[in-house]
């Protein structure tokens, strides 16, 4: 009798394992799937595409934003850079505060650290490798969209230092560059 308790208990120890890794590998399956991204616009043509549904939204300054996000990464393919200076052209009054300078323009009217730049390397150089880590590639207009929703956030810590976490952002960025990324 004390065998065929034994035996059960195996049994249904066995049973609950091979359900506990059934339903591990379940959820190791399940793991985050990012959005698909729209394609960088490659004319004039498509940065109006891709513009229009923030300009409809009323947030055109969140496209431009985004774009100096990639650009900064150095994610912004040169067909993206000449179709954004054509649109400067077409569009003279729109950045017209700031010379025609889409840039400067973001920088001014967000009011942009001088770090700005630092705090969009040291996050997307950590994110990224999380990302690469869980198993999927972060897309640069994700993380720009991602960043530009963390950085409005209320009670933000996007770039704001704290003790030596700028020197340390820095080192990080360093190091990056020197591995070849």
């Amino acid at each position: 009798m004390l065998k065929l308790r034994v035996l059960f208990l195996a049994f249904a120890i066995f049973i609950f394992s091979v359900e506990a890794i059934e339903k591990g590998n379940q959820l190791n399956q399940e793991q985050y799937i990012p959005p698909s991204m729209p394609a960088y616009p490659e004319s004039y043509e498509g940065v109006m595409a891709t513009f229009a549904p923030y300009y409809q939204a009323e947030r055109p300054l969140d496209y431009f934003f985004e774009l100096y996000i990639i650009r900064v990464l150095e994610k912004l393919p040169n067909c993206s850079k000449v179709a954004l200076e054509e649109f400067n052209k077409k569009h003279p009054s729109f950045f017209e505060s700031t010379n025609g300078s889409w840039r400067a323009y973001v920088k001014q009217k967000l009011n942009l650290s001088n770090t700005i730049e630092v705090a969009i390397w040291d996050l997307w150089i950590r994110n990224s490798a999380n990302a690469k880590n869980n198993g999927w590639e972060y897309h640069p207009w994700h993380f720009a969209q991602s960043f530009l929703e963390n950085y409005f956030a209320e009670g933000s810590k996007v770039d704001v230092w704290e003790g030596n976490s700028l020197e340390l952002a820095k080192q990080r960025i360093v190091e990056f560059r020197e591995n070849g990324n």
